[in-house]
């Protein structure tokens, strides 16, 4: 009974060391790929393409102006009638 201890004893110390060691050791570097070389791309059509999406984006801008304008004068005009209607409540409670 006594040499199975030992055994299982031996056997867990045995078990220990080599998970020790194990964990100890370097790890293995990681190798990567090489990055892929880009690809030359066309500059002009990368620059036409550029130059459409700015033209667009001041064509949207532009567009935009024009709805806050358009949003200014309605609220303006809501502000004009809320005074009206301020001035008219006045009046008729005094009438």
């Amino acid at each position: 009974m006594r040499t199975v201890r030992v055994f299982i004893v031996g056997v867990a110390i045995f078990a220990y060391a080599v998970i020790s060691i194990a964990q100890t050791s370097e790890p293995t570097p990681l190798t990567l790929p090489a990055p892929p070389t880009p690809v030359a791309a066309d500059t002009s059509k990368e620059q036409a393409e550029l130059a459409a999406n700015i033209k667009e984006l001041q064509e949207l801008k532009a567009q935009n102006e024009e709805i806050l304008k358009e949003q200014q004068a309605a609220l303006d005009t809501l502000e004009q009638l809320e005074k009206d209607a301020d001035q008219i409540r006045i009046f008729s409670k005094r009438g």
